[in-house]
C-alpha cells in the first residue's frame, strides 16, 4: 500500500512539474504575436507611403520583440480611404493611411489642407503642423470619430497630370473632366478654375483615366509613377496647387486597451514612420519627374501662378468659418 502511495505521489509530481513547464512554453508563445495590428493602404508598394507602413511594421516588431505582429494591406485589399476610417470605427481594423481630403468629410478642420496655396512648400507645412496644430487636429479627430493620429505623411506638391492638353494658365482648364479626391473643397476649387471636378476614390482613379470618364487627375508625382498612370496620361503640369498630408491613423479604442509600453513604441513608430515618407517623396521629387519624361510624359513647369491664385482666391472667405479661422491664420503667419 506504501508503494502504492508513494508511486503515486511520483506521478503526481511529474504531471505538475510538465503541466507548469507546459504553461510556462504556451505563456512565452503567446508573447509572440500577442497582439496584432492590421494596416490598411491603397497604393502600391512602390508608394513611398506605403514604404513607410512597412518600415512602421519592421520598427515595431524589431522593438517589441514580436509581441506585436504589423499585418500590412496594400493596393487597396481592404478599399480605399472612406472604408478604412469605417473599418477602424467597427474595430476590424487598427490602423490605416487617410488622405486628409477625404477626413474634411468627417471632420471639418481637416478642410484646412485642401485650401489651394495656403502651404507655401513641404517645410512650411512642417512647421505649422510641429507649431502645435498636428496634437489640435489628433484631438479633434479622436472626440469627433475614435481614431487617433499617430504619424503625418507629407507628400510632394500635387500636380495636375491629363491627356488632353498640357496647363499653362487657368484658361487651359476650360472644360477638363478633373479627377478629384472626395472633398467638398476640392470640387470648389477645380469649379472656380473653369474645368468639371469629378469625386472619386482613388482605387477608381485609373480605371476612370483610362476609360476617358475623366480627362485628368491632380496629385503628388510619386503617385504617377507607383500607380503607372503615366500609361494613361500625357501631360503633367507644375501646378503645385496643394501640399496635402496622409495620415496614420490608429483606432483609439484598440491604442487604448494596449500596455502603456507598446503604446510608447507604436506613438515614436509613427512618428518616425510619417518622416520616412516625407523624406522619400520631398528626395525622390526631382527624380520622379525625370522619369514620367523618361516614360514619355511632357512635363512643363509654371513660373507664374497668378492665374490660378486668382480664380481660386475667394474660396478663403467661404470656408473661414467652418474650418475656423484661427487654423487657417496659423498658415499665414
Amino acid at each position: 500500500m506504501k508503494k502504492t502511495i508513494v508511486v503515486l505521489m511520483v506521478v503526481l509530481l511529474v504531471s505538475v512539474g510538465l503541466f507548469a513547464s507546459g504553461a510556462k512554453e504556451t505563456s512565452s508563445a503567446n508573447a509572440k504575436g500577442q497582439y496584432v495590428i492590421k494596416m490598411a493602404t491603397p497604393s502600391n508598394p512602390e508608394d513611398n507611403c506605403v514604404k513607410a507602413f512597412y518600415y512602421f511594421e519592421k520598427i515595431v516588431e524589431e522593438r517589441t520583440d514580436g509581441r506585436i505582429d504589423v499585418q500590412v494591406f496594400d493596393s487597396g485589399q481592404l478599399g480605399g480611404h472612406r472604408d478604412y476610417i469605417e473599418q477602424m470605427q467597427m474595430g476590424s481594423l487598427q490602423a490605416a493611411e487617410i488622405n486628409t481630403a477625404v477626413l474634411s468629410g468627417f471632420d471639418s478642420k481637416f478642410m484646412v489642407f485642401d485650401l489651394p496655396y495656403l502651404s507655401r512648400n513641404v517645410k512650411h507645412l512642417q512647421s505649422v503642423l510641429e507649431g502645435g496644430l498636428d496634437e489640435e487636429l489628433s484631438k479633434s479627430l479622436e472626440a469627433s470619430n475614435g481614431l487617433k493620429v499617430i504619424g503625418w505623411m507629407i507628400r510632394s506638391p500635387r500636380n495636375i497630370y491629363n491627356s488632353r492638353n498640357a496647363i499653362k494658365t487657368a484658361d487651359d482648364f476650360k472644360g477638363m473632366k478633373i479627377r478629384v479626391m472626395e472633398s467638398p473643397i476640392m470640387t470648389k476649387t477645380f469649379q472656380l478654375l473653369g474645368a468639371v471636378p469629378v469625386p472619386l476614390s482613388a482605387n477608381e482613379r485609373y480605371m476612370a483615366l483610362q476609360t476617358g470618364v475623366v480627362h485628368g487627375a491632380e496629385n503628388s508625382v510619386g503617385i504617377i509613377v507607383s500607380q503607372k498612370e503615366y500609361e494613361v496620361t500625357k501631360y503633367v503640369s507644375l501646378t503645385a496647387h496643394n501640399i496635402t498630408p496622409n495620415i496614420i491613423a490608429f483606432d483609439k479604442k484598440y491604442f487604448d486597451k494596449l500596455p502603456a509600453d507598446l503604446q510608447e513604441v507604436i506613438l515614436k513608430a509613427g512618428k518616425e514612420a510619417g518622416a520616412y515618407a516625407t523624406k522619400l517623396d520631398s528626395d525622390s521629387e526631382s527624380a520622379t519627374l525625370e522619369q514620367l519624361r523618361g516614360f514619355g510624359m511632357q512635363v512643363n513647369d509654371i513660373a507664374d501662378k497668378s492665374s490660378f491664385i486668382e480664380k481660386v482666391s475667394p474660396i478663403y472667405e467661404q470656408y473661414r468659418a467652418e474650418i475656423g479661422g484661427d487654423i487657417i491664420d496659423a498658415f499665414l503667419k
